[in-house]
């Protein structure tokens, strides 16, 4: 049985809240306390898997407490129920939390929430892994990008789509500008995916406070592990992600599809930077094994931990709440055929973007490069589109 805990300082709302999940209590254990430290007390002595807490609260805080959750059980989802927060408290939350709800939030929208929380927990079965990724509060960003976003906000007039373009061209960057900007606290009727669409939203100064003051993108050190390159990988997702909106273009795809597969694209290789900078050694020898051994990356990375780079990318940008879509195509880039989606979507565009980019620039990232899963194309009737693409997707002035 699955164990949550449910933690606000107004007794009506955890009678509420309980009333809204009576039908699950026997799937569901449920624990409901009034105080942050009473929170912590609690899960010194029982486990938890997801914790939903308040923000606004006496004493310990919901910030305050989800920091102290992270630190001492990494692997406890942690989401935000709250309806009082301004938004330098959601900047707060920007690390500890993995999703935010706002009140009122109806039964079938927490339930929702709270069975995603699970499939995800459940999606990988290393638990060094998922605890790895639970612990993750930001992926690194290419030192020289992040000059570049500190240069442009200290002119006198910054230009917010010069700024959202250089967030466009760093993975760490645009998941957490797209987890604020979709988090239930801006309540947007349509979830936003283009990163310089969710600059513009937030404005100068929320976008200026998350990645300068609050200090949320970590810098990678090359030196902790000499055979991954983060300028190649981000130069590798930059290119699958434009290739896959061409693709999406060549298909007549709407504005929305398109801005899903750039961004699907940038950020299907996110769980090699988790690998890299959570478990370097380890990782090192997966890329001497993979390349001594002339193996894709990806079965490397099965051997050796149980699972995929693309199993832990999908596994904490689902628990950072990005669209399913996005979450979609970058746990089955390699595998499209796993798909239940039965047409043209992000995981066909990354699909073949990430080989067609392979194919051209020669990169490292992968060795042998991924192969286009053919008889699923085909299945769908789309193998005879795959000179078109490439045509399209390759024939740009970026590379």
């Amino acid at each position: 049985m699955k164990n949550l805990l449910f933690v606000d300082d107004e007794p009506k709302v955890l009678q509420g809240l309980q009333r809204q999940l009576h039908a699950m209590r026997n799937e569901w254990s449920m624990n409901f306390i009034g105080s942050g430290q009473q929170a912590l007390d609690f899960m010194a002595a029982n486990p938890v898997d997801v914790i939903i807490s308040d923000m606004v609260m006496p004493g310990m805080d919901g910030s305050q407490l989800l920091t102290e959750v992270t630190k001492r059980h990494s692997s406890t989802v942690r989401i935000v129920l709250s309806g009082h927060a301004e938004r330098e408290a959601v900047l707060r939350l920007v690390g500890p939390a993995h999703q935010y709800l706002s009140k009122p939030c109806d039964a079938m929208e927490l339930r929702n929430a709270i069975a995603r929380a699970f499939a995800l927990r459940d999606l990988l079965c290393n638990e060094q892994l998922k605890q790895l990724a639970t612990r993750v509060r930001c992926l690194p960003s290419l030192p020289a990008l992040h000059h570049q976003l500190t240069v442009e906000f200290q002119k006198e007039e910054p230009s917010m789509e010069r700024i959202g373009e250089i967030i466009s061209r760093d993975i760490g960057m645009t998941t957490k500008i797209l987890q604020l900007v979709n988090s239930a606290f801006f309540g947007l009727p349509q979830p936003i995916n283009n990163p310089t669409d969710a600059v513009m939203y937030l404005g100068l100064t929320t976008v200026r406070s998350l990645v300068l003051s609050l200090q949320v993108f970590s810098q990678f050190d090359q030196r902790l592990n000499k055979a991954f390159s983060l300028d190649a990988l981000a130069h590798h997702c930059w290119m699958t992600g434009v290739v896959a909106r061409r693709v999406a273009e060549a298909e007549r795809s709407g504005l929305k599809m398109r801005d899903l597969c750039f961004l699907a694209g940038l950020l299907h290789d996110v769980g090699q930077l988790i690998l890299a900078t959570g478990l370097p050694e380890e990782y090192m020898k997966v890329l001497d094994l993979a390349k001594s051994q002339t193996l894709p990356v990806s079965q490397a990375e099965q051997a050796h931990f149980g699972a995929t780079h693309a199993d832990v990318g999908a596994y904490l940008l689902g628990l950072w709440g990005l669209p399913n879509p996005i979450i979609e195509a970058v746990a089955m880039h390699h595998c499209p055929s796993l798909c239940v989606v039965q047409e043209f979507s992000p995981v066909i565009a990354v699909h073949v973007a990430d080989a067609f980019v392979h194919e051209q620039s020669g990169t490292n990232t992968e060795l042998p490069p991924p192969a286009i899963d053919m008889e699923c194309l085909t299945r769908l009737g789309l193998a005879d589109r795959i000179e078109t693409w490439r045509a399209v997707g390759l024939g740009g002035e970026e590379f």
